[in-house]
C-alpha cells in the first residue's frame, strides 16, 4: 500500500446503492481525504458519509467548477463510475489537464459478483494490458477455486435501487434545477418496458428453448450475435454506431456476403432487453434489404453458454458475454476493440473475415487472462446483496491505495486500445 496522507479523492456519481459511500468510509479510515460531489437527489440519498458539495449550477459551468475544486482541496484522484456520464466525461479532460488520477468503476468484466476497478477508465480506455506477451509476462496469482457466486444478487434489490434513482431524484428537482440525466428514455417507459418484459420472460424463453431444439435438430450450423441495449454507453460512446438497430445492419450486411451459404445467424437480445419490436423491426429490414431473409433469426432468453456452445462463433461489439462465450471454448469476434481482444482468445484483424476463418480460444491465455483481471482491475462484490457491497467497498478502497495504482499514475500512458478504437470510428473529446 502508498502512504495515504498526501492524497485527496473526490467522488462523483456512483451506482444506485451506498457503494461510493461505504468505499469513502473505508478509505477514510485508511487515512485517505474524500470529497464528495452530489448532482442529483440520488447522489443525496445514497450518501451517508456526512457533508458534501453540491453541484446545482447548469452543466456548461460544471468544468470551472471542477478545476475550483482541483485547486481549492488539493484534489489528487477522482474516482467515478460510468466514464461515459456527461459529467464524467468532462471531468475526465479536466483530470488530464490537472495532472489528477481518474478511477472508474463499473460491473465487473467477470460475471456475477465483481467490481471493476480501474485507472483512467474502461473499454478502449482501460491500461488492462492488450497483447498476448505483455498478458503472459504478468506476474500474478494463480486462482484458487472458489464457488461462482460468493454474492447472489437480490433482484428486490436491483428493483428498488432503480426505482430510488427516480423517486429521489423528484423529491429533491428543485434543489438540483439542471441535472443533465445520463439516462436517455423516460423512466415510466422504462420501467413499463420492464414490467411487460418480465411478464412475458417465461413464455419467450420456451420459444428460445424451442428454437434451440430446432437448431440441434436440423444440424444447421449458425453464427450468435450478442446484443447490447441500445442505450448502454458501449453502444453510443464506445462505439461508432448511432444505435443497436445500426449496428444490426451492419452485420447482417456482412453475414450476407461473407458468410458461408446454409449458415444461419442468430441475435439474441440482452437480459434486460424490452424493445422486442424495434428488434425485429431492424432484423426483418436488414434482412430483407441484404437477402438472407431465411438466414436470420432473433431469440429471446436462453443463455450465452447454451446458445453459444453449439455454434460457429460468438460476435458481439463490445459485450461481457465474449468473456462467458471465450470461457466455453467458443470462437469469438470483437468488432471494436474489448478488455479481452488478446491474440489467442479473440479472432485477429478485420472481423468481417470472421465468417470464415473463426478459431477456437487458447485456454491457457484464457486462464491467464481470468487470473490477471482477477490480480489487477477486479474486485470481489456486488452491488445488490449487503455483505457483497460491502466487500466491494472495502476491495475497491484497498485497491485505490494499492501500490500497481500509484505505478500506473507515474506511468502516464495512452491506453493501449485508444489507437485502435480512433481506428474504427470510434473518439473520445477529453483524449484528443
Amino acid at each position: 500500500m502508498t502512504s495515504a496522507i498526501d492524497r485527496c479523492i473526490l467522488l462523483l456519481q456512483g451506482p444506485l446503492s451506498k457503494y461510493y459511500a461505504r468505499t469513502a468510509h473505508h478509505l477514510n479510515a485508511m487515512g485517505t481525504r474524500t470529497l464528495k460531489v452530489h448532482f442529483c437527489g440520488s447522489d443525496v440519498h445514497d450518501w451517508a458519509q456526512g457533508e458534501a458539495i453540491r453541484f446545482t449550477d447548469k452543466p456548461e459551468n460544471w468544468a470551472l467548477f471542477l478545476e475550483a475544486l482541483i485547486v481549492s482541496h488539493g484534489v489528487t484522484d477522482i474516482l467515478l463510475h460510468g466514464d461515459r456520464r456527461y459529467y464524467h466525461k468532462i471531468a475526465i479532460g479536466v483530470a488530464k489537464a490537472f495532472d489528477v488520477n481518474v478511477i472508474a468503476t463499473e460491473l465487473g468484466y467477470l460475471r456475477p459478483d465483481w467490481m471493476t476497478v480501474e485507472y483512467g477508465g474502461c473499454s478502449a480506455l482501460s491500461h488492462f494490458p492488450q497483447s498476448k506477451q505483455e498478458l503472459l509476462l504478468l506476474d500474478c496469482p494463480v486462482s484458487k477455486d472458489e464457488p461462482a457466486v460468493l454474492y447472489p444478487s437480490n433482484y428486490a434489490q436491483i428493483v428498488l435501487q432503480e426505482l430510488g434513482f427516480t423517486a429521489f431524484n423528484s423529491v429533491h428537482a428543485r434543489k438540483f434545477p439542471h441535472y443533465k440525466n445520463h439516462r436517455t428514455e423516460p423512466r415510466t417507459q422504462v420501467y413499463a418496458g420492464w414490467l411487460r418484459a418480465r411478464m412475458l420472460a417465461k413464455r419467450r424463453n420456451r420459444d428460445a428453448v424451442a428454437v434451440r431444439e430446432q437448431l440441434r435438430h436440423s444440424g444447421v450450423s449458425y453464427y450468435l450475435f450478442a446484443l447490447q441495449l441500445n442505450g448502454d454507453f458501449q453502444i453510443r460512446d464506445h462505439s461508432p454506431f448511432a444505435s443497436i438497430y445500426e449496428a444490426i445492419e451492419t452485420v447482417i450486411a456482412s453475414f450476407a456476403q461473407k458468410a458461408p451459404e446454409g449458415t444461419l445467424l442468430l441475435l439474441k437480445s440482452h437480459p434486460l432487453e424490452y424493445r422486442f419490436k424495434d428488434l425485429m423491426r431492424a432484423l426483418k429490414h436488414a434482412s430483407r434489404k441484404h437477402g438472407v431473409e431465411d438466414r436470420t433469426q432473433l431469440i429471446h432468453g436462453q443463455s450465452i453458454k447454451e446458445l453459444a456452445k453449439p455454434s460457429l462463433g460468438l460476435l458481439t461489439i463490445n459485450s461481457s458475454a465474449g468473456i462467458e462465450a471465450l470461457e466455453h471454448g467458443v470462437p469469438t469476434c470483437c468488432i471494436l476493440p474489448t478488455i479481452y481482444d488478446v491474440e489467442g482468445l479473440t479472432h485477429q484483424g478485420n472481423w468481417e473475415d470472421f465468417w470464415t476463418t473463426a478459431s477456437v480460444p487458447d485456454p491457457i491465455i484464457f486462464r491467464k487472462f481470468v487470473d490477471a483481471l482477477k490480480a489487477t482491475i477486479q474486485v470481489r462484490g456486488t452491488l445488490y446483496n449487503a455483505k457483497g457491497l460491502e466487500a466491494a467497498a472495502k476491495g475497491t478502497a484497498e485497491k485505490i491505495l494499492s501500490s500497481e495504482y500509484e505505478a500506473q499514475r507515474r506511468k502516464k500512458s495512452e491506453p493501449p486500445r485508444l489507437e485502435k478504437a480512433r481506428n474504427m470510428g470510434v473518439t473520445y473529446n477529453e483524449f484528443l
